[in-house]
C-alpha cells in the first residue's frame, strides 16, 4: 500500500509518499500545480507508477496516516518541538548510518560534515558525508539542515539554502553567529551516545 501527500504549509506545499512501514520521501513545492508534477515524477521513479496527474493520487489513494503528515509539517514549520514518524528510507548503508547520526543532533544545535562523517564511523568521509546528506529523501524530518560545512559555513541544502536558513532561524540560530552552535568535538568524542542508535528507525536498504 502506498500513501500520497500534498498538503499546504507556510513554506509551501508539502508532498510525501509513505508504505505501510512508514515515511520514503518527501519535499516541498511552491504551487499545487507543482507539487502534483513533482509527486507523479516521484511515484514513477520510486514505484514506477504512470498516472495522468499527481493529483489523481492524492485524490484517490489511501488516506495518509495524520500523525505522519503531522509530523512532516511540525519538522518543517515549528522544528524546535520533537516531532516523530516511522521511516522506510532506500539508500546505501553508509547513507543509512549517515541519516542515523542526523536523527540524534539535538534541536538547535550543529555538526560539521567531518563530525558526522566521523559518528557514523568513517572519519575521513567528510566529503561522501555531504553527499548522503544531499540524497536524503526527508530533509527536514531528517534533519540535513542541522549539518554545516567547516569554518562555520552554511554549506548545502537539498531544498535550497533559504529554507535552510529558515529552519536554524525557527530552531533559534542566529545565521551570523553559526559556529556558537556547533557541537564540539570533544563533546561528540566523550559522549558519543548522544548519537548513538540502538534499534534505528530507517527501516530500508539498497
Amino acid at each position: 500500500m502506498t500513501y500520497y501527500l500534498i498538503r499546504e504549509t507556510t513554506s509551501g506545499y508539502l508532498i510525501s509518499l509513505a508504505g505501510r512501514h512508514g515515511i520514503q520521501w518527501a519535499s516541498l513545492a511552491p504551487t499545487f500545480s507543482q507539487a502534483c508534477d513533482q509527486l507523479q515524477t516521484q511515484a514513477l521513479r520510486q514505484h514506477g507508477l504512470t498516472v495522468d496527474s499527481g493529483s489523481q493520487l492524492w485524490e484517490n489513494s489511501p488516506r495518509f496516516p495524520s500523525d505522519w503528515s503531522d509530523a512532516l509539517a511540525g519538522a518543517l514549520e515549528r522544528p524546535l518541538e520533537s516531532w516523530q514518524a516511522p521511516l522506510d528510507l532506500k539508500g546505501s548503508a553508509f547513507q543509512q548510518a549517515i541519516w542515523e547520526v542526523l536523527l540524534r543532533i539535538p534541536q538547535g544545535r550543529l555538526l560539521r560534515y567531518g563530525q558526522v562523517a566521523a559518528l557514523a564511523g568513517r572519519p575521513r568521509a567528510a566529503r561522501a558525508a555531504g553527499s548522503a546528506c544531499g540524497a536524503n529523501p526527508v530533509p527536514f524530518l531528517v534533519p540535513c539542515h542541522r549539518v554545516i560545512a567547516h569554518h562555520g559555513q552554511l554549506g548545502g541544502f537539498g531544498l535550497g539554502l533559504a529554507l535552510k536558513k529558515t529552519l536554524l532561524q525557527r530552531e533559534g540560530i542566529d545565521l551570523q553567529r553559526l559556529a556558537e552552535y556547533e557541537i564540539p568535538d570533544s563533546m561528540t568524542e566523550a559522549q558519543p551516545s548522544l548519537l548513538e542508535f540502538g534499534e534505528g528507525p530507517i527501516r530500508g536498504t539498497n
